[in-house]
């Protein structure tokens, strides 16, 4: 037990990024931000989170520019109408019943607005 705490103590300073516990439903726990990007997992088959990420920007208020779709991978790109940032969202499936969504907004990113963003996706796949 001590080597799993000493271990998760370290993460972020041998990885470069910053990593945090969290959850709620449809989570699948973690957040890891990396490079300006706030990532997350959820247990949601990927086609239940594409359908609740487009939902989640539109209640946003966001302007979609792109949405763009195979079986295993999505990009939404939209404008965040008060500061005109580009929000880049990446869905990727991980498995039949787990998501990866990742969050950038602007060009270096912004960590509070994509936590915002995360938190409206998770509202809407309760």
């Amino acid at each position: 037990m001590k080597k799993l705490v000493a271990v998760m103590i370290m993460i972020p300073f041998l990885s470069g990024c910053y990593v945090f516990l969290a959850g709620g439903a449809g989570a699948a726990g973690a957040f890891a931000w990396a490079k300006g990007t706030l990532s997350r997992n959820y247990k949601q088959p990927f086609e239940t989170t594409w359908e609740g990420t487009l939902f989640a920007v539109r209640n946003l208020k966001f302007k979609i520019e792109e949405n763009r779709r195979d079986l295993h991978y999505g990009i939404i790109k939209a404008k965040m109408p008060s500061t005109g940032d580009t929000v880049k969202i990446a869905l990727e499936r991980w498995t039949s019943r787990e998501t990866k969504v990742s969050v950038r907004v602007g060009t270096i990113g912004n960590k509070r607005v994509s936590e915002h963003v995360h938190e409206e996706i998770a509202k809407a796949l309760r």
